[in-house]
C-alpha cells in the first residue's frame, strides 16, 4: 500500500504519523465499501439472498469506520494544531470517509432490494436491464477504486481521471432508465420491482457521484483546489 505524502512542512513526527494513520484508515474503509457495492449488485443479479445478508450485516462496520475517521480527524486538528497543508489533508480524508459511508448506504439499499426479489423470470425488470446494471456497477466501482487509490497515493492525475469518467456513467444511467421505462410501459404487473430497479440504477449513479466527490477532495488536498462538490444524500 502506497502512502506517499504530498505536503511539505510537517511540524513533527507525530503529525506525520497521525496523517498516515488517518489515510490508511480511509483506504481500508474504501476497500470494504467497494466490496459492499460489488457484492450487493451480484446479490441482485444472481438472486443471492445469503450474499445480500452479508452486505447488510457489514453495514455497521462501514458506519464504525466513518465514525472513527470523524473522531480521529477532529482529535488530530484539536491536539496537533496542524499547518495549512496538513489541515487540508485531515479535512479531505474525513470528508472522503463521509462519501464512502454514503456509498455504503447505496449498497445497503441494493442489498435490501435483492432480499425482496423472488426467482427470476423472463419478464423480470432486473433481468431486462441486467446488462446495464452490470455495466453501471463496473463503471461506478472502477471510479470508486480509482478515487480511493488517488487518496492513497495523493494523485491528482488519478483524481482527474475519475472526474472525466463521470459523464460516461451518467450516459449509461440515462440509457438504462429509458430501458426500464420502456419495460414498465409494456407490463404493469411488475410495477413495484420496476421502481426498485430504477432506484438500484440511481444508487449506482450516486456511487459514481460519491467517487467524484472523493476525487475532488484529493485535488483539494494536493493542489488546494476548492471542490465543486455535488451534494448526494444517502439514507
Amino acid at each position: 500500500m502506497h502512502l506517499a505524502d504530498p505536503v511539505e512542512g510537517h511540524t513533527s513526527k507525530s503529525v506525520d504519523q497521525s496523517l498516515h494513520a488517518l489515510r490508511l484508515h480511509a483506504v481500508e474503509m474504501g476497500g470494504l465499501v467497494i466490496d459492499q457495492v460489488g457484492s450487493a449488485v451480484r446479490a441482485l443479479l444472481e438472486r443471492d439472498a445469503r450474499l445480500a445478508e452479508l452486505v447488510l450485516s457489514r453495514e455497521p462496520l462501514v458506519n464504525e469506520y466513518d465514525g472513527r475517521l470523524d473522531r480521529d480527524s477532529l482529535t488530530f486538528i484539536a491536539l496537533q494544531q496542524p499547518v495549512a497543508n496538513d489541515l487540508r489533508m485531515a479535512r479531505a480524508v474525513a470528508r472522503a470517509g463521509l462519501e464512502l459511508e454514503r456509498v455504503g448506504d447505496e449498497a445497503k439499499k441494493i442489498a435490501r432490494f435483492a432480499m425482496r426479489l423472488g426467482s427470476a423470470s423472463a419478464h423480470d425488470p432486473v433481468v431486462a436491464v441486467a446488462r446495464y446494471l452490470r455495466h453501471m456497477a463496473d463503471l461506478s466501482v472502477a471510479m470508486l477504486r480509482s478515487a480511493v487509490r488517488a487518496l492513497d497515493e495523493s494523485s491528482a492525475a488519478l483524481a482527474k481521471d475519475v472526474l472525466a469518467r463521470d459523464a460516461e456513467l451518467d450516459r449509461e444511467y440515462a440509457t438504462a432508465l429509458r430501458q426500464v421505462m420502456s419495460f414498465v410501459m409494456q407490463d404493469h404487473q411488475f410495477l413495484k420491482p420496476t421502481i426498485d430497479t430504477m432506484f438500484a440504477l440511481k444508487g449506482l449513479e450516486r456511487v459514481g457521484d460519491h467517487a467524484k466527490n472523493i476525487a475532488e477532495q484529493v485535488l483539494y488536498m494536493v493542489e488546494g483546489e476548492r471542490p465543486g462538490r455535488k451534494e448526494v444524500t444517502g439514507g
